[in-house]
């Protein structure tokens, strides 16, 4: 099955600010950041035309240093199990406080504190599901019609 998600995904005001009879938003607060982040980032390039790549959007979102390094070349030995698998342990760890670095694109984004986590969940979600899940024609770029499934899979 091939096919590919409209990419017209300019929302209106009334969708950004939106407020329903229920009382709950037209679009997610992560939707919005996600649009923004998007917006800022084809300003760099200079052009509203252009299209964002996985790495810019990966270097925009994420200021951590690399967590897991490539293992060591490791030569083959059949009889003896290797005393490292270089896997990394699976645990989840308890959130860190956000570094400084991170704490300044929240501010450039207009990121009220309650939606950090939300809003850097939706970003890496877009990525993954442009990369893994619903890749393009342009397989290294990230599209905003992922934005509101990412922000929907956030939300619960």
């Amino acid at each position: 099955m091939t096919c590919c998600l409209y990419d017209e995904v300019v929302p209106s005001a009334l969708e950004l600010t939106g407020v329903g009879e229920n009382g709950g938003r037209f679009i997610s607060h992560s939707n919005k950041y996600l649009l923004y982040a998007y917006h800022l980032l084809q300003n760099a390039n200079g052009s509203q035309c252009s299209n964002i790549s996985i790495d810019k959007w990966v270097k925009f979102w994420s200021k951590k240093a690399i967590k897991h390094h490539s293992p060591p070349p490791c030569k083959e030995k059949k009889t003896v199990r290797p005393k490292s698998t270089h896997n990394p342990l699976g645990d989840i760890a308890t959130h860190e406080r956000w570094s400084t670095a991170k704490e300044a694109l929240f501010a450039k984004l207009s990121i009220e504190g309650s939606l950090k986590e939300e809003a850097y969940l939706a970003a890496y979600l877009a990525c993954w599901l442009c990369t893994f899940i619903l890749p393009g024609k342009d397989v290294n770029s990230i599209r905003p019609s992922t934005f509101k499934i990412s922000s929907m899979m956030v939300s619960g």
